[in-house]
């Protein structure tokens, strides 16, 4: 884009990987989506460590078609987010769950 000192009729065009116009106006800021992060363990460690959360009857994970609520309120999710908050506070002090479902101290 070749430089200009007044932009007509306000059309700043910023270049594609962002940042001002020539003129100067910041146009655009590029930004990432967020990812979601690496897991931690498989999701078949995690998901044994969900089922001994739960202390009710029956297996927790198993999919229930008669419940029509959003995912983010059913216990099997609530069950998993709080899993991978206890890997992540295990994680953080140091400590990390094997392959082999073993709870190891971090090199």
């Amino acid at each position: 884009m070749p430089p200009r000192d007044l932009c007509p009729g306000s059309d700043h065009r910023p270049p594609a990987t962002g940042g001002s116009c020539a003129c100067g106006m910041v146009t655009r800021i590029p930004s990432r989506a967020p990812g979601r992060p690496e897991p931690l363990v498989r999701p078949e460690v995690r998901d044994a460590l969900a089922r001994c959360l739960y202390d009710g009857p029956g297996d927790p994970l198993a999919p229930d078609v008669t419940d029509h609520r959003p995912a983010d309120v059913r216990m099997s999710n609530l069950l998993r987010l709080r899993a991978d908050r206890m890997l992540a506070a295990l994680a953080a002090a140091g400590l990390v769950v094997t392959s082999d479902g073993e709870l190891r101290r971090a090199s």
